[in-house]
């Protein structure tokens, strides 16, 4: 997969077929150069500059194929003195479990950087699942998770919901300071419904040649808490999904990742990007030296919207309060696009809300005014898609 990455990177560079000028046009705004000078990955990150990911020769710990993930991690916190960093590898193979991460122990968890596929941590598990399948699902006979694990409280607290288990569908759950993923494929199987492969609800996260895979919300940054800021690195990924598949309300940088919308549904709500940003804040998601490609169904339908803004808990535009409600922040800067994207809306109506997509076009326009959408681009480039051939 990190082949396939570096290849799409490297080879749409090269099929430039024109691009949008500031100011843009009321449906897809285009940001100016002096406007783009304040959205730096520093900026997003604010103060924060992720360390190098390090693989030592011998880690603290190992997971075997066949063996729990989250058993290692759990036995590698409570072995921790809360301070050290903690390595874990996992060797090649299939996992079929969720996994937990939950404390204040700086971990590590990396398996094959250079084949990221080979290590393969999956579920599929559905946000309409209710408690009883859910916790016969991930803990069977009561053995993966027990109460006095590091991870119960956030096990617990999605199996004793009274109704759907919504975005306790997550196969990886980070809720752990300064942790590290590096060369794992993450995957949520479930297409019924959201069902997201990697979720963070901490701060100073950290994730490199990752593959993560889904149809629904398959990467949350920032999930079930909008006013506590959470910066999230993502760097040399891949991801997958359909319906806002990278969503949440962290700070978040994503570098030189590929987002590909794939085709199971075709329904015509492919939306990649569904940020939940806090109106105090100004750095919701940056996108930077990336690729955003489709299947090739995209090419001839053209039905992929860019982002929509999700007003997280807004029930319709009337009840949207500018400068209280979510306001979700997005920027696309010197990334490829291909022309899998809807051009006549390549913004949609916000989530949840169905607030309708505006924007300003004032040359001394305010890009935090809270009245306008905060989606924008800058030096983009748009490329060719290759239809299918019949």
């Amino acid at each position: 997969m990190k082949l396939f990455i570096l290849s799409t990177l490297l080879a749409l560079t090269w099929l430039r077929c024109g691009a949008l000028d500031y100011p843009g046009t009321e449906t897809r705004p285009i940001l100016s150069e002096e406007e783009a000078s304040q959205y730096t990955p520093e900026s997003y990150l604010s103060e924060w500059m992720p360390e190098y990911i390090a693989i030592p020769e011998e880690p603290d710990f190992e997971v075997q194929a066949g063996d729990s993930i989250q058993k290692v991690v759990n036995d590698a916190i409570r072995d921790s003195d809360g301070t050290r960093r903690i390595y874990i590898k996992i060797q090649a193979g299939h996992y079929m479990e969720t996994v937990y991460i939950n404390g204040e122990t700086p971990l590590t968890i990396f398996g094959d950087p250079d084949n990221p596929e080979n290590i393969h941590i999956m579920t599929n598990i559905s946000a309409q699942m209710r408690a009883a399948e859910y916790q016969s699902m991930v803990n069977e006979n009561g053995e993966r998770y027990q109460e006095d694990d590091p991870a119960w409280d956030l096990y617990n607290s999605c199996a004793s919901k009274t109704g759907v288990i919504g975005s306790c569908a997550t196969v990886l759950w980070v809720n752990s300071p300064e942790f590290q993923l590096q060369g794992v494929t993450i995957h949520n199987g479930a297409t019924d419904a959201q069902g997201i492969a990697i979720k963070t609800t901490s701060d100073k996260v950290h994730l490199k040649n990752c593959n993560f895979l889904g149809f629904q919300d398959t990467v949350g940054l920032g999930v079930d808490n909008g006013s506590q800021l959470e910066r999230v690195f993502v760097e040399w990924c891949y991801v997958e999904g359909e319906v806002d598949y990278v969503f949440g309300s962290a700070s978040a940088v994503l570098e030189n990742v590929v987002f590909r919308t794939v085709a199971i549904k075709t329904n015509g709500s492919q939306i990649i990007f569904a940020p939940s940003t806090a109106p105090t804040r100004s750095f919701g998601f940056l996108v930077i030296n990336s690729s955003i490609t489709g299947d090739s169904y995209y090419a001839t339908s053209h039905q992929v919207s860019l982002a929509r803004s999700w007003d997280r808990g807004i029930a319709s535009a009337d009840l949207y309060i500018p400068d209280e409600s979510p306001n979700g922040q997005l920027v696309i800067r010197e990334s490829t696009i291909e022309d899998i994207i809807n051009l006549e809306a390549p913004y949609s109506a916000a989530a949840t809300s169905s607030r309708p997509f505006k924007t300003d076009l004032k040359p001394d326009r305010n890009l935090d005014n809270n009245t306008h959408n905060r989606l924008w681009e800058f030096n983009n480039m748009e490329v060719a898609k290759t239809p299918i051939s019949h």
